[in-house]
């Protein structure tokens, strides 16, 4: 097998023998080809993720609009900005909302980091800027750029 797959607009990925991936990294993006499955045709999933590249700024805008929508009632009902144990806590402002992260605050705290793209879906995951104390956020897209699933 050949051990490195050249991209115009990525770079040279070069094969993990570990992980059964081709890996590049482009600014702080880590990229991955999951060719786990010896069907995969190499050169459809590179274009999958050349094509990504060309739009990855519009991409990220929404994936994470789409994450925060996914996630925002965990984040403020399981993981508070508050200290439940503070005696002074006004808890009237607790219950009006007033503590809770907003999906503006949300989306501008993640941030995009690895994006692997499989046969059937691309996994991307994001630094969670401490929303979720530094756990990282796995989102899974179809091959339209549409949010399957989210979690941590």
């Amino acid at each position: 097998m050949e051990k490195t797959i050249r991209s115009e607009l990525i770079g040279v990925f070069t094969y993990n023998e570990d992980h059964k991936t081709f890996e590049a990294s482009k600014g702080i993006i880590h990229w991955q080809l999951n060719i786990i499955d010896e069907l995969v045709n190499h050169n459809e999933i590179l274009k999958r993720a050349e094509a990504l590249f060309l739009v990855l700024e519009k991409f990220d805008r929404k994936a994470k609009i789409a994450i925060a929508e996914k996630l925002i009632d965990y984040k403020n009902d399981f993981w508070p900005e508050y200290d439940e144990n503070n005696e002074n806590l006004n808890w009237d402002a607790v219950d009006a909302g007033e503590y809770n992260v907003t999906k503006e605050m949300f989306t501008e705290a993640i941030i995009l980091y690895n994006i692997e793209f499989r046969a059937d879906d691309i996994y991307c995951e994001y630094n969670d800027g401490d929303l979720f104390g530094g756990h990282r956020i796995h989102a899974y897209f179809d091959n339209d750029y549409k949010l399957l699933n989210a979690d941590m």
